[in-house]
């Protein structure tokens, strides 16, 4: 820590100098060291600046500036890339089947592999459980869609250019007699109206959709939760203390 001293001392021989003129080079008249001399001024921008550090301003820890060094357009372009990675992925599945269960590992911990790319790019930055969940949000949203996108054009392709939707149509067709086989089951008073609904092809349509709805909802949670425990990881590795 730097201080004011009255009287100098050489740091090599420790001799005590002799009052020189200030401003110029001097050197210790016993060993011939140089010596270094620290302004008043200098001692005031340095003791302005540790008291700014004490205090917290310079590293971003005042309540409300913790996002303010996150950059938020790599952070997208990472997003986007595991969204990417994901179609190309899914893409891939379709002339080799096996690689679609390596897609669905890569939807579960791209949010993980994004974070740990981000935090080595800006190695400075102070990451918060709060932006490691908007990450992983941002990232789950992607990889859904992108995979969404990339599915929904192979059944149209599948149905409309190659006319080889009965697989897809056999297995709609099984979901739907294995519910009515539950519903049936239960028995009640509201077995009837329930079996109707089922035969109305739009209510169908709208029970397909609430179960993509809820597929998305459970997908982007856990894809909010897993960014957010990276980052919690990574504050406990030594180069995040």
């Amino acid at each position: 820590m730097l201080e004011r001293v009255t009287q100098r001392q050489c740091p090599r021989c420790h001799t005590v100098l002799l009052h020189e003129n200030p401003g110029t080079l001097l050197f210790c008249w016993n060993c011939g060291a140089p010596q270094v001399t620290v302004s008043e001024e200098l001692l005031t921008q340095w003791e302005k600046q540790r008291a700014a550090l004490d205090s917290g301003v310079l590293t971003g820890e005042l309540p409300g500036d913790e996002t303010r060094a996150i950059d938020w357009r790599i952070a997208l372009r990472y997003a986007a890339l595991a969204g990417v990675a994901a179609a190309g992925l899914t893409l891939i599945s379709f002339a080799l089947p096996p690689v679609l269960l390596l897609a669905w590992f890569w939807a579960i911990g791209a949010p993980v592999v994004a974070i740990g790319a981000y935090s080595a790019k800006f190695r400075q930055t102070r990451l918060r459980p709060g932006f490691g969940a908007q990450f992983g949000l941002l990232c789950g949203l992607a990889i859904f869609f992108a995979m969404s996108i990339v599915n929904t054009s192979g059944l149209l392709l599948a149905r409309y250019a190659f006319h080889a939707a009965t697989q897809i149509d056999g297995q709609l067709a099984a979901m739907f007699t294995q519910l009515r086989a539950t519903i049936q089951a239960q028995g009640g008073p509201s077995q009837g109206a329930a079996l109707a609904w089922l035969k109305i092809p739009e209510d169908r349509v709208g029970l397909l959709l609430s179960m993509f709805g809820i597929i998305l909802f459970v997908y982007l949670g856990l894809s909010a939760a897993g960014g957010a425990f990276a980052v919690m990881l990574r504050q406990r590795s030594p180069e995040q203390r």
